[in-house]
């Protein structure tokens, strides 16, 4: 009998327009690390909820999924991919911005141990998500993958300050084992590790978390990374294909279990 999985929550944040002034900035390998001062941001982050952030030149705000929330200070890994977030990176310190906030759902604290599989940038949410199931006492087992040894940087920020093993995996091997992160995960489920399974990443990441866990008869749950112009549900370009129906990632999401979603 697969677990029962516990409620996405919350569906419908409130949110709104927030002041954002950049305080740090540091290179983590190809990623950048951003902290934020959000001083008028009083509703608390949950793990895998996101905001919507302006980038000056640019008519579209950026969704970032943050890594912390401390107090005022909220923490971005951005990864340049594009012209919008080339830009952002190159942003100084001091610089204003406007960020819609906090936008969509979060993961749901597991009752038992958790597995965490994510690659790149999908390690921030993921390590604000390792941080909160640690303060419930869970056990945390982590798997990141990565092209090459440039990530390491990065992940030594967002896990190892939390005190957890991270088991490595690089397409060249120069990092960790020759692999991907799913194949760590097969190898604890295969064990009978009673665990849930979290995802952040590229979709083929995703999805095969996603079938290992309801192969193992495991609850699972996959952050989706979609175009969201808007971030509010006014857009409708952010269209999920679930076993209910059409829905939109940044109002039903982005966080889903992974039986819901039409892989």
């Amino acid at each position: 009998m697969t677990p029962a999985s516990p409620e996405l929550v919350p569906p419908r944040p409130r949110w709104d327009d927030h002041a954002a002034t950049i305080v740090a900035s540091e290179p983590l390998g190809p990623h950048r690390r951003l902290v934020l001062a959000m001083t008028t941001l009083e509703a608390r982050f949950g793990p895998g909820q996101f905001l919507n952030l302006s980038v000056p030149g640019h008519v579209l705000r950026r969704p970032l999924a943050p890594s912390r929330h401390e107090g005022t200070e909220v923490e971005l890994i951005v990864t340049p991919f594009g012209p919008g977030t080339r830009d952002l990176v190159r942003l100084p310190v001091g610089t204003r911005l406007q960020a819609l906030a906090p936008l969509g759902n979060s993961f749901p604290i597991s009752s038992g141990d958790a597995a965490l599989v994510g690659a790149g940038a999908g390690a921030a949410p993921l390590a604000w998500l390792a941080e909160r199931l640690l303060r419930a006492g869970r056990t945390v087992h982590v798997f990141h993958g990565a092209p090459s040894a440039e990530d390491r940087a990065l992940v030594q920020t967002l896990y190892e300050r939390l005190g957890l093993e991270v088991r490595y995996f690089s397409e060249d091997g120069s990092l960790g084992r020759r692999g991907y992160p799913t194949e760590g995960l097969a190898e604890l489920l295969a064990g009978g590790a009673g665990a849930t399974v979290y995802s952040v990443g590229p979709f083929a990441l995703m999805r095969a978390a996603a079938q290992l866990a309801i192969a193992h008869g495991r609850p699972g749950y996959v952050s989706l990374d979609v175009h969201m112009a808007c971030g509010v549900g006014a857009c409708l370009s952010c269209a999920v294909q679930t076993a209910a129906g059409q829905k939109h990632a940044c109002v039903d999401g982005p966080v889903f279990e992974v039986r819901e979603v039409v892989w």
